[in-house]
């Protein structure tokens, strides 16, 4: 899975690439020209996994990755036009989810929008791009379409109907994520990659002398966006990571900071994304998998292996509670909890699972 980092220049999108992923790239601004974005993975926290670890002891550990790429900074509204959007949006378009990083500190490099800082001025910036970007896509396949449907096609017919409806709504300049599509009409429009579609996730990057809570003028643009937000001085959590574990949680008292603030990030983008983890277990691997809120024991097999969605034939369960609460699988056996399931079994987050299939 990718999630885009991204927001006006100066908000601290790199440096939050950097605490996430581990690497120190430049923070150079961007120019037109110049590479426009910066890609890096990282570990999905989960802490089951090292209880699941202390039970097997396998000889490998392999946990889920999200992949993030760091955007360079979107043009200011009061900067006038959009040089430089342009070649931002192919890196966007492909991505799961967008993280909008939200600047709440002052700069004397980096002057503040609009006179003041407000995340919810910039956020409502970076709004205005997106669907700026999502109306000139729409528009140019309504061309398109214009020209096709002439020859009575119906599904072009339908598929300009619906791009119609997508440009109303553009042009009201409301965003996508709440437009009601059918399963047919989503599947005619994935290819584009509409960008207020896609689901998101709000940072606010607070600066030294503030705290974490939330501005409500913030908090209720997040709750309108149904996204989760997280608020965290980049800065500051960066240089936490950059301590030896021991020392990092008498430095974060000595501050007054809760820390932790990169994993609640990571967490919130994978939960932003309405993902659930399962796991397989056993002394050769401990492994978490990824697979949507709602899948089925079949679709979550198939995340293994393409022939055990295939030729499924059970699923064996074991709910991760059960197994860390009474120790092995043998004693879970011996207390009738493991279950069989069968392919319409809708899987549940944090399922230690046993797939048998046939071929």
């Amino acid at each position: 899975m990718k999630v885009g980092i991204l927001g006006l220049p100066g908000t601290g999108k790199t440096t939050l690439f950097n605490l996430l992923t581990g690497q120190s790239v430049d923070t150079t601004p961007f120019s037109s020209g110049k590479k426009a974005a910066n890609l890096g993975s990282v570990k999905v926290p989960d802490e089951r996994i090292d209880r699941l670890v202390e039970l097997y002891e396998p000889g490998k550990i392999t946990l889920t990755e999200i992949q993030f790429v760091d955007l360079a900074g979107l043009p200011r509204a009061d900067e006038g036009g959009r040089e430089g959007i342009d070649e931002l949006i192919p890196f966007l378009r492909d991505a799961d989810a967008l993280a909008v990083v939200l600047r709440d500190f002052e700069s004397d490099q980096v002057p503040a929008a609009k006179g003041k800082v407000d995340g919810a001025l910039e956020l409502a910036d970076v709004r205005a791009d997106l669907i700026l970007a999502d109306l000139g896509i729409t528009e140019n396949r309504l061309d398109r379409l214009a020209k096709e449907k002439r020859s009575g096609d119906k599904e072009k017919i339908r598929e300009y109907e619906l791009f119609e409806r997508i440009r109303d709504c553009l042009e009201e300049e409301k965003m996508l994520y709440d437009v009601e599509l059918t399963a047919d009409e989503e599947k005619l429009i994935i290819g584009y990659g509409l960008l207020t579609r896609k689901r998101f996730i709000l940072l606010r990057n607070f600066g030294e002398g503030a705290d974490a809570a939330i501005p409500p003028s913030l908090a209720g643009q997040a709750e309108a966006m149904n996204a989760p937000i997280v608020s965290m001085n980049v800065l500051l959590e960066q240089e936490v990571m950059e301590l030896p574990v021991e020392e990092r949680a008498e430095f974060c008292e000595t501050l007054g900071i809760e820390g932790g603030a990169r994993d609640r990030f990571i967490r919130a983008a994978y939960e932003a994304l309405d993902l659930i983890s399962f796991f397989t277990a056993g002394p050769k691997e401990v492994r978490s998998w990824t697979v949507e809120r709602g899948a089925s024991a079949r679709r979550a097999a198939g995340k293994i292996h393409t022939d055990m969605e295939r030729g499924f034939i059970r699923a064996e369960v074991i709910p991760f509670e059960t197994l860390s609460e009474l120790g092995s699988e043998k004693a879970v056996k011996e207390k009738g909890k493991m279950r069989l399931e069968g392919k319409g079994y809708i899987v549940a987050d944090g399922d230690v699972m046993v797939i048998r299939f046939s071929v």
